[in-house]
């Protein structure tokens, strides 16, 4: 099935290779990045917006319903920064920007699921369940107590300004939260909500820090199974699969796409045993 799709941070980086693989299996591709002189190469419609300015979100859900016809039969989401970036800016950027838009399309994804079923999938992390110290307190700080509700954007931005690093795996884990506490209600429309979690990925964000004394050795001694990082496509191939009705009955997945360094840091979970 030819469908419609929307597809974040599509410039470059994982969303880039993302609305390659859903062009080239035929779907219309709605991008939206800062910058389009390379995301018009794989998308029919570029967005030029900034997800981080809360001001400017909805008239970019706008565009994209417009592009769309009102119909959208996929969500990608791809658009964020890395661990250091301005943790408030990571605050707006890796969490509030993405499930406000997912939640402004949903009724463009409705209509895509009465034409045969829609997706969304989020760009987690591996270091969601990696990183020690995330507390639960903070995490829902950014993703609410309930499947009813959200942080609040302006206090999660002072709350996390002073966290540097540690907000970016908190921004990914709440993804997580935001994700599982809603699959199921949303499922029952025929949208399909799931999430990758990727390891390190050679892209033009990560590969700059390999120039930062500290954050290059950190780096290197990560303790990589594949002994390698990903490429975009190595993920963006997960993604098309979570998207498409292949994955018709999966929800409320986290796919981690880190060449085993979840297993390796977790090897008993999941699943869990239920309490």
């Amino acid at each position: 099935m030819v469908g419609n799709f929307c597809v974040t941070g599509a410039n470059s980086g994982i969303g880039w290779a993302v609305a390659s693989a859903l062009q080239a299996d035929g779907h219309v591709v709605v991008g939206v990045d800062l910058a389009d002189d390379e995301a018009r190469r794989v998308c029919d419609t570029v967005i030029v917006g900034d997800l981080a300015d809360p001001a400017g979100r909805a008239s970019i859900a706008a565009a994209v319903a417009e592009a769309t016809g009102g119909v959208l039969h996929g969500v990608v989401p791809c658009a964020g920064v890395g661990g250091l970036a301005d943790p408030a800016f990571t605050v707006s950027l890796n969490f509030f920007s993405v499930v406000e838009l997912v939640e402004a399309l949903r009724p463009a994804l409705v209509a895509g699921a009465a034409t045969g079923g829609a997706s969304v999938v989020l760009v987690s992390s591996f270091t969601a369940s990696t990183t020690p110290g995330i507390s639960a307190d903070d995490v829902e700080a950014l993703c609410g107590t309930d499947d009813r509700t959200v942080g609040d954007e302006t206090a999660a931005r002072a709350r996390f300004a002073s966290a540097g690093w540690m907000a970016y795996p908190a921004t990914k884990l709440a993804l997580v939260w935001w994700m599982r506490r809603r699959a199921a209600a949303w499922m029952a429309d025929n949208i399909r909500l799931n999430a990758v979690a990727p390891g390190v990925v050679d892209t033009n964000m990560t590969r700059p820090l390999l120039d930062i004394d500290g954050v290059r050795e950190a780096l290197e001694g990560l303790d990589l199974p594949a002994g390698r990082w990903a490429t975009p496509a190595e993920v963006a191939s997960p993604i098309t699969f979570l998207a498409s009705p292949a994955a018709s009955y999966v929800a409320g997945q986290v796919l981690f796409v880190d060449g085993g360094s979840d297993a390796l840091a977790n090897p008993e979970q999941p699943p869990a045993s239920a309490p």
